[in-house]
Protein backbone atom coordinates (compact mmCIF):
# COMPACT_ATOMS: atom_id res chain seq x y z
CA UNK A 1 0.00 0.00 0.00
CA UNK A 2 1.48 3.40 -1.05
CA UNK A 3 1.69 6.14 1.54
CA UNK A 4 0.63 9.67 0.67
CA UNK A 5 3.42 12.22 1.19
CA UNK A 6 3.12 14.23 4.35
CA UNK A 7 3.05 18.03 4.33
CA UNK A 8 6.60 18.04 5.67
CA UNK A 9 7.81 15.87 2.77
CA UNK A 10 6.05 18.10 0.25
CA UNK A 11 7.76 21.19 1.67
CA UNK A 12 11.17 19.50 1.62
CA UNK A 13 10.69 18.37 -1.99
CA UNK A 14 9.68 21.88 -3.01
CA UNK A 15 12.75 23.39 -1.35
CA UNK A 16 15.00 20.84 -3.03
CA UNK A 17 13.50 21.62 -6.43
CA UNK A 18 14.00 25.35 -5.88
CA UNK A 19 17.63 24.80 -4.88
CA UNK A 20 18.25 22.85 -8.09
CA UNK A 21 16.67 25.51 -10.32
CA UNK A 22 19.39 27.52 -12.10
CA UNK A 23 19.71 31.10 -10.84
CA UNK A 24 19.49 32.33 -14.43
CA UNK A 25 15.92 31.12 -14.59
CA UNK A 26 14.86 33.99 -12.34
CA UNK A 27 14.58 37.23 -14.30
CA UNK A 28 16.26 40.18 -12.63
CA UNK A 29 17.08 43.68 -13.87
CA UNK A 30 20.68 44.44 -14.73
CA UNK A 31 22.97 45.56 -17.53
CA UNK A 32 23.60 44.46 -21.05
CA UNK A 33 27.21 44.07 -22.12
CA UNK A 34 29.42 47.16 -22.45
CA UNK A 35 31.37 46.22 -25.59
CA UNK A 36 33.76 49.16 -26.03
CA UNK A 37 34.88 52.35 -24.34
CA UNK A 38 37.05 55.10 -25.82
CA UNK A 39 38.02 58.34 -24.12
CA UNK A 40 40.71 60.82 -25.02
CA UNK A 41 41.97 64.31 -24.44
CA UNK A 42 42.18 66.47 -27.55
CA UNK A 43 45.85 67.21 -26.87
CA UNK A 44 48.78 65.08 -25.80
CA UNK A 45 50.63 67.98 -24.18
CA UNK A 46 51.24 67.85 -20.45
CA UNK A 47 49.35 70.30 -18.25
CA UNK A 48 47.51 71.82 -21.22
CA UNK A 49 43.96 73.04 -21.76
CA UNK A 50 42.08 70.21 -23.46
CA UNK A 51 38.79 69.04 -24.83
CA UNK A 52 37.28 65.60 -24.38
CA UNK A 53 35.96 62.87 -26.69
CA UNK A 54 34.03 59.84 -25.39
CA UNK A 55 32.47 56.90 -27.19
CA UNK A 56 30.82 53.85 -25.61
CA UNK A 57 29.04 50.92 -27.26
CA UNK A 58 27.00 48.10 -25.78
CA UNK A 59 24.34 45.50 -26.39
CA UNK A 60 21.09 44.70 -24.57
CA UNK A 61 20.96 42.19 -21.73
CA UNK A 62 20.44 38.55 -22.61
CA UNK A 63 17.17 37.01 -21.36
CA UNK A 64 16.08 36.35 -18.70
CA UNK A 65 17.91 39.47 -17.43
CA UNK A 66 15.80 42.57 -17.93
CA UNK A 67 17.05 46.10 -18.46
CA UNK A 68 17.63 48.24 -15.38
CA UNK A 69 15.52 51.44 -15.21
CA UNK A 70 18.73 53.50 -15.04
CA UNK A 71 22.26 52.96 -16.35
CA UNK A 72 25.12 54.95 -14.84
CA UNK A 73 28.52 55.28 -16.52
CA UNK A 74 31.19 56.72 -14.24
CA UNK A 75 34.40 57.80 -15.96
CA UNK A 76 37.54 58.21 -13.86
CA UNK A 77 40.05 60.55 -15.47
CA UNK A 78 43.81 59.98 -15.25
CA UNK A 79 45.55 61.04 -12.04
CA UNK A 80 46.49 64.72 -12.21
CA UNK A 81 43.74 65.72 -14.65
CA UNK A 82 41.73 68.82 -13.67
CA UNK A 83 38.00 68.76 -14.48
CA UNK A 84 36.14 72.02 -13.76
CA UNK A 85 32.65 72.07 -15.29
CA UNK A 86 31.81 75.21 -13.33
CA UNK A 87 34.32 77.16 -15.45
CA UNK A 88 32.11 76.72 -18.54
CA UNK A 89 29.57 79.44 -19.44
CA UNK A 90 26.53 78.40 -17.41
CA UNK A 91 22.79 78.03 -17.90
CA UNK A 92 20.79 78.55 -14.69
CA UNK A 93 17.48 77.09 -15.91
CA UNK A 94 15.53 74.95 -13.46
CA UNK A 95 14.64 71.32 -14.06
CA UNK A 96 11.05 72.45 -14.72
CA UNK A 97 12.22 74.91 -17.38
CA UNK A 98 14.36 72.26 -19.05
CA UNK A 99 11.37 69.89 -19.18
CA UNK A 100 8.99 72.55 -20.47
CA UNK A 101 11.20 74.34 -22.97
CA UNK A 102 14.10 72.00 -23.60
CA UNK A 103 17.65 73.15 -22.98
CA UNK A 104 17.57 74.80 -26.41
CA UNK A 105 14.78 77.12 -25.28
CA UNK A 106 15.69 77.52 -21.62
CA UNK A 107 19.43 78.13 -21.92
CA UNK A 108 21.56 80.80 -23.64
CA UNK A 109 23.39 79.67 -26.76
CA UNK A 110 26.73 80.35 -25.05
CA UNK A 111 26.06 77.49 -22.61
CA UNK A 112 25.92 74.94 -25.43
CA UNK A 113 29.44 73.54 -25.15
CA UNK A 114 29.42 70.30 -27.14
CA UNK A 115 27.59 67.78 -29.28
CA UNK A 116 26.88 64.07 -29.22
CA UNK A 117 24.81 61.11 -30.30
CA UNK A 118 22.84 58.42 -28.45
CA UNK A 119 21.36 55.23 -29.90
CA UNK A 120 19.55 52.22 -28.51
CA UNK A 121 17.05 49.44 -29.08
CA UNK A 122 13.37 49.75 -28.20
CA UNK A 123 11.63 46.36 -28.39
CA UNK A 124 14.40 45.29 -30.77
CA UNK A 125 13.96 48.29 -33.10
CA UNK A 126 16.79 50.86 -33.40
CA UNK A 127 16.17 54.39 -32.11
CA UNK A 128 18.54 57.33 -31.99
CA UNK A 129 18.85 61.04 -31.44
CA UNK A 130 21.44 63.79 -31.47
CA UNK A 131 22.66 65.45 -28.30
CA UNK A 132 23.31 69.08 -27.52
CA UNK A 133 25.62 69.37 -24.51
CA UNK A 134 24.87 72.27 -22.16
CA UNK A 135 26.63 73.50 -19.04
CA UNK A 136 23.82 73.80 -16.49
CA UNK A 137 24.37 74.83 -12.88
CA UNK A 138 27.86 73.36 -12.70
CA UNK A 139 26.92 70.12 -14.46
CA UNK A 140 26.51 68.87 -18.02
CA UNK A 141 23.06 68.33 -19.50
CA UNK A 142 22.81 66.15 -22.61
CA UNK A 143 19.69 67.44 -24.39
CA UNK A 144 18.03 65.09 -26.89
CA UNK A 145 17.27 66.47 -30.36
CA UNK A 146 15.92 64.96 -33.55
CA UNK A 147 16.26 66.71 -36.89
CA UNK A 148 17.22 69.89 -35.06
CA UNK A 149 14.00 69.78 -33.00
CA UNK A 150 14.37 69.64 -29.19
CA UNK A 151 12.74 66.58 -27.60
CA UNK A 152 12.66 68.27 -24.16
CA UNK A 153 14.39 65.31 -22.60
CA UNK A 154 17.92 64.53 -21.62
CA UNK A 155 20.25 63.23 -18.94
CA UNK A 156 22.91 64.61 -16.63
CA UNK A 157 26.66 64.41 -16.31
CA UNK A 158 27.92 65.29 -12.83
CA UNK A 159 31.58 65.77 -11.95
CA UNK A 160 33.17 65.12 -8.58
CA UNK A 161 36.92 65.47 -8.42
CA UNK A 162 38.24 63.66 -11.47
CA UNK A 163 35.12 61.52 -11.93
CA UNK A 164 32.29 62.22 -14.36
CA UNK A 165 29.05 60.29 -13.77
CA UNK A 166 26.57 60.02 -16.66
CA UNK A 167 23.15 58.87 -15.44
CA UNK A 168 20.86 57.66 -18.22
CA UNK A 169 17.19 56.74 -17.55
CA UNK A 170 16.11 53.84 -19.74
CA UNK A 171 12.58 53.30 -18.42
CA UNK A 172 13.50 49.62 -18.59
CA UNK A 173 12.71 49.82 -22.32
CA UNK A 174 15.45 51.54 -24.34
CA UNK A 175 18.67 49.53 -24.18
CA UNK A 176 21.65 51.85 -24.87
CA UNK A 177 23.90 50.71 -27.73
CA UNK A 178 25.89 53.89 -28.45
CA UNK A 179 26.88 57.04 -26.61
CA UNK A 180 29.21 59.55 -28.21
CA UNK A 181 30.11 63.08 -27.20
CA UNK A 182 32.71 65.72 -27.94
CA UNK A 183 33.43 68.92 -26.01
CA UNK A 184 36.23 71.07 -27.44
CA UNK A 185 39.09 72.67 -25.58
CA UNK A 186 38.33 76.20 -24.46
CA UNK A 187 34.57 75.75 -24.93
CA UNK A 188 32.96 79.11 -24.24
CA UNK A 189 36.42 80.61 -23.81
CA UNK A 190 37.01 78.62 -20.61
CA UNK A 191 39.77 76.26 -19.51
CA UNK A 192 37.44 73.61 -18.14
CA UNK A 193 39.69 70.58 -18.54
CA UNK A 194 43.43 70.29 -18.15
CA UNK A 195 45.66 67.27 -18.86
CA UNK A 196 47.93 65.86 -16.13
CA UNK A 197 51.29 67.57 -15.69
CA UNK A 198 53.20 64.36 -16.34
CA UNK A 199 53.07 61.85 -19.17
CA UNK A 200 53.67 58.29 -17.87
CA UNK A 201 56.52 56.16 -19.16
CA UNK A 202 53.95 54.16 -21.15
CA UNK A 203 53.24 57.25 -23.28
CA UNK A 204 49.51 57.17 -22.55
CA UNK A 205 47.07 58.42 -19.93
CA UNK A 206 44.47 55.92 -18.75
CA UNK A 207 40.71 56.40 -18.29
CA UNK A 208 38.55 53.85 -16.46
CA UNK A 209 34.79 53.55 -17.00
CA UNK A 210 32.43 51.72 -14.65
CA UNK A 211 28.90 50.76 -15.76
CA UNK A 212 26.20 50.08 -13.17
CA UNK A 213 22.47 49.39 -13.34
CA UNK A 214 20.31 51.33 -10.87
CA UNK A 215 16.69 51.21 -9.76
CA UNK A 216 16.29 55.01 -9.80
CA UNK A 217 18.16 58.14 -10.86
CA UNK A 218 18.51 59.48 -7.30
CA UNK A 219 19.18 57.13 -4.41
CA UNK A 220 18.47 54.00 -6.40
CA UNK A 221 19.68 50.52 -5.50
CA UNK A 222 22.43 48.89 -7.53
CA UNK A 223 21.16 46.26 -9.93
CA UNK A 224 23.41 43.58 -11.39
CA UNK A 225 27.18 43.42 -11.32
CA UNK A 226 29.24 46.46 -12.36
CA UNK A 227 31.34 46.30 -15.52
CA UNK A 228 34.65 48.09 -16.11
CA UNK A 229 36.44 49.04 -19.30
CA UNK A 230 39.63 51.03 -19.83
CA UNK A 231 40.78 53.47 -22.47
CA UNK A 232 44.04 55.26 -23.17
CA UNK A 233 44.90 58.69 -24.53
CA UNK A 234 48.36 59.21 -25.98
CA UNK A 235 50.58 61.87 -24.46
CA UNK A 236 53.88 63.56 -25.21
CA UNK A 237 56.51 63.72 -22.49
CA UNK A 238 58.00 67.19 -22.13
Amino acid sequence: MRHRPTSRRIVLLACAAAALTPAAAHAAPGLGQATSFHASFTTGQEGASSGLAIETTGRPPEPPTTLAPVVRQTIRFPAGAKLRLGALPQCVASDADLAALGAEGACPATSRVGTGRAEGLLDGAPVGFDLGVYAVRGNLFFAAEQGGVPLKRGFWGVAKGRRLALTVPTGGQIAPTLFRTSIPAGAGGATWLRTPHRCPRSGAWRFVSTFQGLSAVDGGMRLGEPQRLRATSRCDAG
